[in-house]
């Protein structure tokens, strides 16, 4: 049986712990200072230790995550609870999800850009013309 861990990196331990969806992701958080420990920004090579607080800025959401150990490699989301404390208050959960929907509303998708209409949208328009006219 390996030995257990005692520090790993900042960055591989957020993709281990599934705070971010790649490491280069978790890297690049790190450069942006995206990424604290009391308020200082976390180099992604700076090794943690168990115990210690992290601030995570991920989009409209700032968690926070205290070490609790190190996975050898990438977790299982039933898992992670195993390696990091969640102590986010559940209100920023909240907030973020109300802004994603605001923002949903505001911006239209992808499909919904396109020059050309799609079979859904042509139907309504034909259906408009045909009450115009």
């Amino acid at each position: 049986m390996p030995d257990p861990v005692l520090t790993q990196r900042a960055d591989k331990y957020l993709h281990h712990i599934r705070v971010f969806k790649t490491r280069t992701i978790a890297t690049q958080a790190c450069a942006r200072g995206n990424v604290t420990i009391g308020g200082q920004p976390v180099k992604a090579s700076r090794d943690l230790k168990p115990g210690d607080v992290l601030e995570v800025v991920r989009g409209d959401l700032r968690l926070t995550l205290r070490v609790i150990a190190f996975p050898p490699q990438r977790l299982g989301p039933p898992r992670v609870p195993e390696f990091s404390e969640d102590l986010t208050p559940p209100e920023l959960y909240q907030k973020a999800a109300e802004l994603r929907r605001e923002r949903a509303l505001i911006t239209p998708h992808a499909h919904e850009m396109v020059a050309k209409p799609d079979k859904k949208q042509l139907r309504d328009l034909r259906k408009f013309w045909e009450e115009q006219g």
